[in-house]
């Protein structure tokens, strides 16, 4: 019996392996998390509060927990030391089982294992290993293969108690590493945009900043592709939009001879902008529209305008301001703003707006309008671009072209140049003659409309919608979602719903406008969204990807 009771101590060793696994795959899983949500531990731990079943596995505790209550009960009995190998082998196959499973898991923005991700990574495995080597001491476990039967039953009991509410709270875990290792990170940061702040002094481009609710990127590399007709230009690549991205690409990427640098920014709060404008220095600032994005962090549009007109003030005595002069809050900013300013609209040309579009058609195949100038001379733009939020990224960057030297004509060579920007109403032909519009990168309800604007142009085919809504309106949210989902009644034949919880105000207003139940499709996630347009597509047929969330977003997994 002694050899089989040893067995059963060394059976211990492979389990708290297996455990090991277990709980490297949980932290792996909240760390992708952790740094989707920019390792801010508040955004963490709130987004954790909004998803338990990340934080909990259902599953997994009923299965464990029935082992537990199991073992718990045989204590009394002396078959106990008979059946604890099997036990012990069950617990191992139930980990298993459930760690394979977790890694099939395809995330669509992967985790990066950047020098900070691995720090708080290495930290949380250590506090981990740390927890049960502690609790082994304390409880002679560290001894397994020396104590009796009746020894090991009970303190197998416990370590698998222990181990499994461990592996339950990694992500909390990996939250105390964080805010452990955060002086640590903050110390490296500064020094990193120490650094960066000294090379922009030293080579000192001409800096273009480029901030707003939405349409950033799209103006960004429309105006990256105009001014490097005339000039070296560095632009941020992405949505390279935060503090140490920026200071990445300073770092790494510029070079003495660049002569403009132009620099997206982006916030989550109140002084975001203020601090990229410490770091760059922009001599001119584009604002191209203040709306409901982000309003969940920041509470009301209020607060997005004064973060994003943190850009403004930030501009010097002979600094240039660029404003969307139809976005009310602009308008409203820009009458406020003391330095030189420009201003761009659609369809109005006044003593306030400098450039104009005019005539705008919108087709399959992309944009065509005429811009103007108070002066009367005009050109004209034909481009690949799709949907009428591109007329007005296309009038900011010309407006800032013209600031900086070209002329109209060079500004219409550039758009004639323009290749559909990725995941922004790019148009892609699909297999089988189906025609794609992935707009996965839109997450406002102006771009929302415009892309329905985009699919309604599309004569032949049916017109088919995949979306997960809109997420960070705040108390916006439901009835932004609701809307589009009655405006997609009007233009789509068949709808299909990433997320059944999130997408519920989309469903409401489809419902509400009459849309036939049958042609509405509801799914957990991508992957099946896409499972079921495979069931349903014909050549012709027309699909718009409306957004794309992340996954912190995901209801399928």
């Amino acid at each position: 019996m002694s050899d089989f009771i040893n067995y059963s101590a060394l059976l211990v060793i492979p389990a708290i392996l297996v455990w090991l696994a277990r709980a490297v795959v949980r932290t792996i899983r909240a760390l992708h998390i952790l740094q989707l949500e920019g390792y801010k531990s508040g955004r963490f731990l709130g987004w954790l509060i909004n998803h338990p079943k990340r934080l909990i596995d259902v599953r997994e505790t009923v299965v464990i927990g029935c082992l537990i209550i199991l073992t718990l009960i045989l204590i009394p009995f002396d078959i106990k030391t008979l059946v604890l190998p099997f036990i012990i082998l069950t617990w191992i196959a139930i980990e298993t089982y459930f760690t394979a499973k977790e890694n099939r898991f395809k995330a669509k923005k992967p985790l990066v294992y950047t020098a900070r991700a691995k720090r708080v990574f290495g930290l949380a495995l250590i506090l981990l290993a740390a927890a049960v080597l502690s609790f082994l001491w304390l409880n002679g476990g560290l001894s397994l293969w020396r104590l009796s039967a009746l020894q090991l039953y009970p303190q197998f009991t416990a370590l698998l108690i222990f181990t499994f509410i461990l592996n339950q709270l990694a992500a909390i875990n990996l939250t105390a590493a964080n805010l452990v290792i955060y002086p640590l990170e903050r110390t490296i940061n500064q020094s990193y945009l120490r650094s960066a702040r000294r090379k922009m002094k030293n080579l000192h481009p001409k800096v273009i900043g480029i901030t707003g609710s939405y349409g950033k990127t799209s103006t960004k590399y429309i105006l990256n592709s105009m001014l490097s007709q005339k000039f070296n230009v560095l632009m941020t690549p992405d949505s390279y939009n935060t503090p140490m991205g920026i200071c990445k690409v300073i770092r790494g990427q510029l070079e003495a001879d660049h002569e403009i640098f132009i620099v997206e920014m982006g916030a989550y709060k109140r002084g975001d902008i203020a601090e990229l404008c410490r770091l760059v220095y922009p001599e001119i600032g584009i604002l191209t529209a203040v709306g409901a994005q982000h309003l969940e962090r920041f509470k009301n549009i209020e607060n997005i305008a004064r973060t994003k007109y943190e850009l403004i003030e930030s501009l010097p005595e002979d600094g240039t301001a660029v404003f969307n002069d139809d976005n009310e809050y602009c308008s409203k900013l820009a009458d406020k703003t003391s330095i030189k300013t420009a201003r761009y609209a659609v369809d109005r040309l006044d003593e306030k707006v400098g450039l104009t579009a005019r005539g705008i058609e919108n087709t399959r195949s992309g944009l065509t309008f005429i811009i103007e100038k108070p002066s009367g001379e005009t050109c004209r733009v034909v481009t690949k671009l799709l949907g009428r939020n591109n007329v007005y990224n296309i009038l900011a960057a010309a407006t800032v072209a013209l600031e900086c030297g070209l002329t109209l004509d060079e500004v219409s060579q550039a758009t004639c140049m323009l290749e559909p920007i990725p995941h922004r109403l790019q148009l892609i032909n699909g297999a089988g003659g189906v025609t794609v519009i992935d707009d996965g990168f839109n997450a406002n309800p102006v771009g929302a409309k415009a892309a329905l604007e985009v699919l309604e142009g599309f004569s032949d085919g049916r017109k088919i919608l995949v979306t997960p809504g809109m997420v960070e309106l705040g108390n916006m949210e439901f009835d932004e979602n609701r809307t589009f989902g009655l405006e997609a009644a009007n233009v789509c034949d068949f709808v299909i719903l990433v997320g059944p919880v999130q997408t519920k105000p989309i469903l409401e207003g489809l419902e509400t406008a009459g849309y036939p139940k049958e042609k509405i499709l509801q799914v957990e996630s991508l992957p099946r969204a896409s499972e079921s347009l495979k069931q349903i597509l014909k050549s012709g047929d027309v699909v718009l990807f409306e957004n794309d969330l992340p996954d912190s977003y995901s209801e399928g997994v």
